[in-house]
């Protein structure tokens, strides 16, 4: 396994940050991380008095950033299990700005540095979002169920992010990882109305929720957006933790993730994004039409039969959940 040198701190490599493949919110954490702007407890204790600053997941060491973001157990764990094999010298007296030198370095040996950099991006975001679950909340997760969570967000996120990737389409509808709820959704528009639907499904693949709502105009486009708002709306009324949203709008699916702006959109994506911060992890990602059928013959059969709001999966054929066909 490749171990990381102690290096020198570069602040000339902020243009590398700020032009990287990543989200922007992954370049707004980098940047607080790098910053020491982030209110880990180490730094909190010199500006307050606070009465813990042990670190929340081992507890064995003050919570500084590289205790948090590269030492710690959970860290070392998440670093490790990347396809790299890249992980921090525990005690080697690194910094932040050390570790992504370090990364970006790496192309010199021929390292795909765009991919290995979402991918770190992706696992400091995890690290946080546990960590502020485990404060806040009380609430951990399983490593299988951080590493699962990393390697679906990073082939979610690379689809978009990394144009050496080739796109394809999804082959077939899957179910989510175990712990996770998935939610596909579509509209059915008609000449004045439309009506949008939500399917929740989990691991198993049983249906947990179907949401309708019937809409008085008829954009196509915003209908797209105005059913995954329900899908984020139904998952928040289930309590869920970790939530994916699959669409088959490429558009909306972008606008979401921020990888493109679109001003029709610009509404609904502030209210998806606000909904997206009452779970731990929510993803959003494009599926084919092809393999959406069971949200889409939903959405034709709830128009037709002017059927919204909250519905029980026993008044719906069975027949229409397929996924292979339109119905």
């Amino acid at each position: 396994m490749r171990r990381a040198p102690l290096c020198n701190v570069a602040p000339n490599l902020w243009n590398k940050l700020w032009s990287s493949k990543v989200l922007e919110r992954h370049k707004v954490l980098w940047w607080s991380i790098l910053s020491n702007a982030l209110p880990v407890r180490a730094i909190l204790s010199k500006r307050m008095v606070i009465d813990e600053t042990t670190c929340p997941f081992c507890g064995n060491g003050d919570e500084t950033m590289e205790h948090l973001f590269l030492y710690c157990d959970l860290a070392s764990h998440l670093w490790r299990s990347s396809p790299w094999g890249v992980m921090p010298v525990v005690e080697s007296g690194a910094r932040m700005w050390d570790w992504a030198s370090f990364l970006w370095n790496l192309r010199t040996r021929g390292v795909d540095t765009d991919g290995l950099f979402l991918y770190a991006s992706i696992v400091v975001d995890t690290i946080w979002r546990a960590r502020n679950d485990k404060v806040h909340n009380n609430n951990m997760g399983s490593l299988k169920h951080y590493i699962d969570s990393i390697n679906y967000c990073y082939a979610d996120y690379g689809s978009s992010l990394l144009k050496s990737r080739q796109v394809a389409d999804t082959l077939g509808w899957s179910p989510p990882p175990e712990d996770w709820v998935k939610i596909n959704c579509d509209v059915r528009v008609g000449v004045e109305s439309m009506c949008v639907v939500a399917i929740a499904r989990d691991h198993t693949e049983s249906i947990l929720r179907v949401a309708t709502n019937k809409l008085h105009f008829s954009d196509s486009l915003i209908g797209e957006a105005a059913a995954c708002m329900l899908a984020l709306e139904t998952a928040a009324t289930m309590h869920h933790p970790f939530v994916m949203v699959e669409s088959d709008s490429k558009m909306v699916i972008k606008n979401l993730k921020g990888v493109e702006s679109f001003w029709q959109l610009e509404n609904y994506a502030r209210q998806c994004k606000h909904l997206s911060t009452f779970f731990t992890c929510c993803n959003f990602s494009y599926i084919s039409r092809n393999c959406n059928f069971a949200a889409h013959n939903v959405a034709k059969w709830a128009f037709a039969n002017n059927v919204s709001g909250m519905v029980e999966v026993s008044t719906i054929p069975s027949n229409i959940f397929c996924n292979d066909r339109e119905v």
